[in-house]
């Protein structure tokens, strides 16, 4: 029963609410992620999930599924070139056109557990340190899962979430150990950053422009026309000279014609037409 209607049945659901695909050769990690729902809700087989699935998904049962759907893979300063592209390339364009004390309002799209915001913030923190103008500047995390929310908003990561591209010196820096053997991110950084819940094909709840936003190694999830029509609601919140970075093995070709394409040192960024090109 399970590959003819409960798996198909599940699958359909969550690419109805959140547009994220299983095809059926992926079907056995949905499998083993409704089987993690089932023994959350107390319940004995998946095909008894199924039943209470048709009398109707709210609640609880929605969350979990809408929770456990989402790729939550993530680490600290994940392809640092990115970053390095970002430090070298977007910060001193971002100073050079816009006047000494804009707030730099960035925006991390499908921010999963906050290592991503995070590591934005203590990049900018070192920035801030050496430049003779500092840049002020906020971050936003979005994610649809409730529970990855929490754990980002609360700071706290494992010695193992920490080894994961975290430097030694950032780490001793930036976090505090605490009785727990867990690590919390000081407020000097944390102070930057909001949460906040936002599914990507809902109207966005947040109001304002950003000059960057990161949304990385999440359209490789999504359908076409939900691919293109998230870039251009994503677009309508980039100010002028906004950039926007996607994961390394996506692309916007076929997607979009509102952006220019640059590249540094294998980094690649996004600028909409109209706006100053960053690099050549």
């Amino acid at each position: 029963m399970q590959h003819e209607r409960v798996l198909p049945f599940f699958a359909k659901y969550i690419e109805s609410e959140l547009g994220i695909v299983y095809a059926e050769h992926n079907y056995f990690q949905l499998q083993n992620r409704l089987e993690e729902i089932a023994k959350l809700l107390s319940v004995e087989s998946l095909e008894k999930l199924f039943k209470l699935a048709e009398t109707g998904i709210t609640g609880q049962f929605k969350q979990l599924l809408l929770d456990l759907a989402t790729n939550n893979e993530t680490s600290f300063f994940r392809d640092m070139k990115v970053f390095k592209a970002i430090e070298n390339l977007v910060l001193p364009e971002f100073q050079k056109n816009h006047p000494a004390g804009t707030e730099m309002k960035i925006w991390s799209g499908a921010s999963s557990t906050g290592q991503e915001a995070l590591s934005l913030s203590m990049m900018l923190t070192e920035w801030n340190l050496k430049a003779a103008k500092p840049i002020r500047y906020s971050i936003l995390g979005t994610d649809i899962s409730e529970r990855i929310l929490l754990r980002a908003k609360s700071a706290e990561y494992s010695q193992l979430e920490v080894q994961r591209g975290l430097p030694t010196p950032y780490l001793l820096k930036y976090f505090q150990k605490n009785d727990q053997d867990r690590w919390t991110a000081q407020k000097s950084i944390t102070s930057p950053i909001e949460f906040r819940k936002q599914n990507l094909l809902s109207p966005f709840e947040f109001s304002g422009k950003f000059h960057l936003i990161l949304l990385r190694n999440v359209l490789i999830y999504q359908p076409l026309a939900n691919k293109v029509e998230i870039l251009k609601r994503v677009t309508e919140k980039l100010a002028p000279s906004g950039v926007l970075i996607l994961g390394s093995g996506e692309s916007l070709l076929g997607l979009s014609s509102d952006y220019t394409q640059s590249a540094f040192e294998g980094a690649v960024i996004y600028q909409r037409k109209g706006a100053q090109q960053t690099a050549a």
